[in-house]
């Protein structure tokens, strides 16, 4: 009876133990299938670049973790540092922010339309950089503090919020800045100040840079002991005297380092245009000086050489993308370079790289054989070039390029004017003191299957005109690719077949 008993218990206890195992098992695929969803519909992607000193990750409201670099961020997380580090987050299109100091921030994302995402950045208290290259579409990121909020879509500069005085400080492009009863742009060169006193636009040499942003805490912070204040409640007026009395001070010191250093920074050409979501960034600089790209701060080696690389996620991440270099020696900083490029599809950046190899070759024979004739201006390539592009490229950075030949003596000073006009309308004006060359790029952007009709009017200062037409026609016959989204081909269709389809099918229409 007892070893009956026996078995029947073991039975039991083996059942149960099986009930709570395959329940453990359905509980833990239910728990993973739900984190996979959750990973799959983020908005925001970011990733640590760079972490020094004490940083630190929530999500939600989850326990506060350490940041490592690699390190993957979505919204809903708030980061924390503490006084003296700092952490750069690089999101998935390039751009980046810096969080400096004893600062915290949370990052949210929101996806409008299907053609629209707003990434918040909401600075509780501290001290952000921002370094954000031109968005797709309509996209923007959105820096809050307490009572402003601004917009970015590519610029370069700092958001502070020292107890109440709310600073936005631009080095580069511009902000529009909305604050409780007014909405305004501030431009590069220019830092707002707001607090409960009002608000102040001051043009600094220092805007936008670490010396600027951590003389303004201190400066303030003083000021609010001396006065036994609050910082959100102390005079604008008074506080715009201190910041300028320093910046001026500042400009003093800054030229010296710039006139002794400028010319020593000598950066390596970047291509024109690149295939992957990566450069490598290369010059030569002062040793022991420092010089900081997308917020990471690199000092310089005895040998001279600054050499990073830089990567982004997102490989459909197409159009311009452009590297600010501030170089400085821990007391001022200035800008001492800017590389540009675009990034496109691997298989354009060879097309459009072989192209301009032809097109520079075509110029310079061009401009022998009519160096002695009467005045002409000559656009590179045919009057009419077709550009192939995948269905992620909808925004298709192009470069047109012109020399005027013919001139007496080559000399540039017969030049009058330049109008540039796209459409019949004008979209450039280059004056007779702006005109250095003969020769002459402009930054165009294309859309995908349209064509995009150019005039160059150059006008004599004798009053003769003389003009050069070229259109531009970009295609992509999306029924070639799956879901006409991908860059995977269904058909084997060559790019002159794409063309016919877009062609007969009405797809290519004019802007």
């Amino acid at each position: 009876m007892n070893g009956l008993c026996g078995v029947v218990l073991l039975i039991v206890v083996s059942l149960l133990f099986t009930a709570c195992d395959e329940k453990s098992k359905q509980t833990h695929k239910k728990n993973k299938g739900s984190t996979q969803n959750v990973v799959a519909t983020q908005i925001f992607n970011g990733y640590v670049k760079d972490v020094r000193g004490g940083a630190r990750l929530r999500y939600l409201n989850g326990m506060p973790r350490s940041l490592s670099v690699g390190q993957k961020v979505f919204e809903g997380n708030l980061l924390l540092t503490e006084a003296g580090a700092s952490v750069v987050i690089s999101s998935s299109e390039g751009s980046a922010i810096r969080i400096d100091g004893k600062s915290e921030v949370e990052l949210d994302a929101k996806k409008l339309e299907s053609l629209k995402q707003t990434f918040t950045i909401s600075l509780h208290y501290g001290r952000l950089f921002f370094d954000i290259q031109k968005q797709a579409v309509r996209d923007e990121f959105e820096f809050r503090t307490e009572n402003v909020v601004s917009i970015a879509r590519s610029s370069a500069g700092f958001t502070e919020n020292v107890d109440g005085l709310e600073v936005y400080s631009l080095k580069e492009g511009k902000l529009e800045v909305s604050l409780k009863d007014s909405a305004l742009v501030i431009k590069s060169g220019e830092t707002l100040l707001a607090n409960d006193n009002g608000v102040k636009v001051l043009p600094l040499a220092g805007s936008g840079s670490l010396i600027l942003a951590r003389a303004i805490e201190t400066m303030v912070s003083k000021a609010a002991v001396s006065q036994d204040m609050q910082v959100s409640k102390l005079n604008l007026d008074k506080i715009a005297t201190l910041i300028k009395k320093f910046d001026e001070a500042y400009k003093k010191k800054s030229d010296g380092f710039v006139k002794k250093n400028r010319q020593q920074f000598k950066p390596k050409i970047l291509v024109e245009y690149i295939g992957k979501p990566s450069v490598t960034l290369e010059a030569l600089f002062v040793p022991g000086s420092y010089v900081s790209v997308l917020g990471i701060r690199d000092t310089i080696p005895e040998s001279g050489i600054y050499r990073r690389t830089f990567e982004w996620d997102d490989s459909t991440a197409f159009g311009p993308k452009r590297f600010i270099v501030t170089c400085g020696n821990g007391d001022v900083e200035y800008t001492c370079h800017t590389w540009n490029t675009n990034f496109v599809s691997a298989k354009m950046a060879e097309i459009l790289t072989k192209a301009n190899e032809r097109k520079s070759q075509a110029l310079k024979d061009s401009v022998q054989q009519l160096h002695k004739l009467k005045p002409t201006v000559i656009i590179e390539g045919l009057g009419r070039e077709r550009i192939h592009v995948l269905p992620e490229e909808r925004d298709i950075p192009a470069t047109l390029r012109f020399s005027v030949v013919g001139l007496t003596g080559g000399d540039v000073k017969q030049i009058k004017k330049i109008i540039i006009k796209r459409k019949g309308a004008v979209v450039k004006t280059i004056k007779a003191d702006e005109i250095t060359t003969n020769s002459f790029k402009f930054p165009i952007r294309l859309k995908q299957n349209r064509i995009a009709h150019f005039e160059v009017e150059v006008t004599l200062v004798k009053g003769k005109s003389i003009k050069a037409k070229k259109v531009y026609e970009t295609y992509c016959y999306f029924e070639n690719y799956e879901d006409g989204k991908k860059s995977n081909r269904i058909n084997d269709m060559t790019a002159e077949e794409e063309y016919k389809n877009v062609v007969s099918k009405h797809l290519l229409k004019n802007e």
